[in-house]
């Protein structure tokens, strides 16, 4: 794809009215020059949400979030830059130079699949809810208690069945609209007949769910079979759901079904409700339960827990009572907790789902959710009973997931949990602690994987209300004091500014002489990584080959896991189109706005404390200082242009 020339990217943002584009999310109120209203990427109740106009340019005082247009679009919408450049672009009118022929046909195929998927979402729309055939979809949608608002809100539709509408009713739309038969096909959305070659259309008799992106784009379909068209032909009942497959817009298990629906409620509670079924997540919507996710038609994926914690802090796990809501669950929460969320659960009764058990009965269980892994706990010890070999087996699936915890706090309190429940002593829990820790790092290690010290994403922000970190002393085989903290996560995870600053050096060694020019050196202070920093810059000086070993040797053995992990993955060894100098400068630039973010904490802590003491002249001095950091750090957090050549 042609890069957008920085000329083009600077138009789009003089002409992006910033004020109508956030005012399209967020109900901004005039407040002097500027413009204010609650955060879109926080809950607040007080509005520190801030657009200025003059400046083209928004900041929320609450949880940072600040920059211009593109920003705004990047991160509302979840698209990468040129995805957001043009957006604008298209919204105001800004005039883009010609793509590669290569670039602009895969560009118009992908415009053509966002049209076919909103094509099919809107006929369905109108037949669900006025046409002839979509009588048994009302019908159903009746049963299910989903009132019209509810139902327009997730955009709900009814493919008609055959005896309804013919077999090729929204085929024959598509073909009517001009739009590709086969990239229709492609989508899932219609088959062709081997011995007729004809088209004919995939969802029949269904009520359809449309799947739809963050950004409001309908991008594939979930649909249930109604009666009366789920009763058996030739003895094989129809499959309960039909699912679009993964597609150039879908992938199963990157995406979240009631996402877009649930984003302004994620964002005012920091919560969501991980449900099993679609119509659980509708109907729990109609009840004001509006945070409630689910994943489309498997079981939850770590991309999946990680799109989740971009939106929210806790996540309440509320699946079916029976057997499979429980391998659900089990399956959710190592994959929650590696994501660094507060991960609670609700347990139905056997043999209901949460649309069974009702909005008050399910409403009070989930006003006191109880933690996930202390529930898992006491089913597994009730079921082991007091056999002994059943709770050693018990123990052996409960105590990985405690390691799976981010912080030393809760590992301290699920491993006394365990030691209660279990009645073992505390250093039996401890043992068997450390030798898992140990035996996931050196196997995670040799397979070249994240290791246990470092795989969670260094971007995840810390959670607001939750405690320091307090290690303390228990018992080692070998007499001498370890902390739990030293035996499960040893170290402080690296930098994640200066720990990508330092894979750039390793998987493009020729840029080490603009890097040593630009102060590189400077800002790689973490003494895990300045060791490899130097070396690489100084072998290049030399002409020297350095291996990763030769550059892990460098480093304290602790270290070496997480190191291997943050800086050998090779993320920048094929870097595409993108200039390795440009992204050397955007890197330098995180590295700096990492140190003046830790500079701006110290500083605020020198104003409370001067001011406490009485000290108003030196605490206005800090506050002035601390506000010099604020705007250096604000210029940080705007996408670097490079300058035009």
């Amino acid at each position: 794809m042609v890069a957008i020339p920085d000329d083009k990217v600077q138009e789009v943002r003089d002409k992006a009215d910033i004020v109508d584009l956030i005012g399209r999310y967020v109900e901004l109120r005039r407040a002097g020059a500027n413009y204010k209203g609650l955060c879109p990427f926080h809950g607040e109740r007080t509005p520190s949400f801030n657009v200025n106009p003059a400046r083209k340019g928004f900041k929320c005082f609450g949880c940072g979030q600040g920059g211009d247009a593109i920003r705004f679009v990047m991160e509302i919408d979840g698209k990468s830059f040129p995805e957001a450049v043009r957006k604008l672009a298209e919204m105001y009118g800004v005039t883009l130079p010609a793509e590669s022929p290569q670039a602009a046909a895969a560009r118009n195929e992908k415009d053509e699949a966002y049209a076919l998927c909103q094509l099919a979402a809107d006929t369905w729309r109108s037949w669900l809810e006025h046409a002839p055939e979509g009588e048994a979809g009302r019908a159903y949608v009746a049963t299910r208690g989903v009132d019209a608002e509810t139902a327009a809100a997730f955009r709900l539709g009814y493919a008609p069945a055959p005896a309804e509408a013919g077999w090729d009713r929204l085929a024959t739309t598509i073909a009517n609209k001009r739009l590709s038969l086969p990239l229709a096909e492609r989508l899932g959305l219609i088959g062709r007949s081997e011995k007729s070659q004809g088209w004919y259309d995939r969802f029949r008799g269904r009520l359809v769910f449309p799947v739809i992106a963050p950004g409001g784009e309908v991008v594939a379909f979930s649909a249930r079979v109604v009666p009366p068209h789920d009763e058996a032909h030739d003895g094989n009942p129809p499959p309960k759901y039909y699912n679009s497959p993964e597609s150039l817009l879908f992938t199963k298990g990157k995406m979240l079904f009631g996402l877009h629906q649930a984003r302004a409620s994620l964002a005012a509670t920091r919560r969501a409700i991980l449900v099993e079924g679609n119509l659980d997540v509708v109907r729990m919507h109609q009840w004001g339960l509006k945070e409630a996710v689910a994943p489309l038609g498997t079981a939850l994926t770590a991309d999946q827990a990680k799109l989740l914690a971009r939106f929210c802090d806790q996540v309440v796990m509320a699946f079916d009572g029976d057997a499979a809501g429980r391998k659900a669950a089990w399956t959710a929460l190592p994959l929650l907790l590696e994501a660094d969320l507060d991960v609670r659960m609700v347990l139905l009764p056997e043999g209901q789902d949460p649309d069974s058990v009702g909005r008050e009965r399910l409403t009070a269980l989930l006003s006191r959710p109880e933690a996930a892994l202390v529930q898992m706990m006491q089913r597994m010890k009730e079921k082991a009973g007091t056999a002994v070999d059943a709770r050693a087996r018990a123990l052996d699936r409960i105590l990985p997931l405690v390691l799976k915890a981010p912080r030393e706090s809760q590992r301290e309190l699920y491993a006394d949990r365990a030691a209660e429940l279990f009645e073992l002593p505390r250093t039996r829990i401890e043992a068997t602690l450390r030798r898992l820790a140990q035996s996931e790092s050196g196997a995670r290690l040799e397979s070249g994987g994240p290791s246990a010290s470092n795989r969670r994403a260094p971007e995840r922000a810390p959670q607001r209300g939750r405690p320091q970190e307090n290690s303390r002393e228990i018992g080692s085989t070998t007499g001498a004091p370890v902390t739990l903290s030293a035996a499960v996560q040893p170290l402080p995870p690296l930098p994640a500014g200066q720990s990508q600053l330092a894979m750039l050096l390793v998987d493009v060694p020729h840029l080490a002489s603009v890097a040593e020019r630009q102060g590189a050196l400077d800002w790689i202070e973490d003494p895990r990584l300045a060791p490899i920093a130097h070396a690489v810059i100084d072998g290049a000086r030399r002409g020297d080959d350095l291996t990763m070993p030769d550059l892990l040797a460098l480093v304290e053995p602790a270290a070496q896991p997480q190191v291997h992990d943050a800086v050998f993955a090779g993320r920048f060894r094929d870097l595409g189109e993108r200039d390795p100098q440009t992204l050397l400068v955007e890197l330098l630039r995180s590295c700096e706005r990492e140190k003046l973010i830790r500079l701006k904490r110290a500083a605020e802590a020198d104003v409370r404390r001067l001011s406490s003491q009485g000290f108003d002249r030196e605490a206005a001095e800090r506050q002035n200082y601390s506000l010099q950091l604020a705007r250096r750090i604000d210029e940080l957090r705007r996408p670097y242009d490079p300058p035009a050549h």
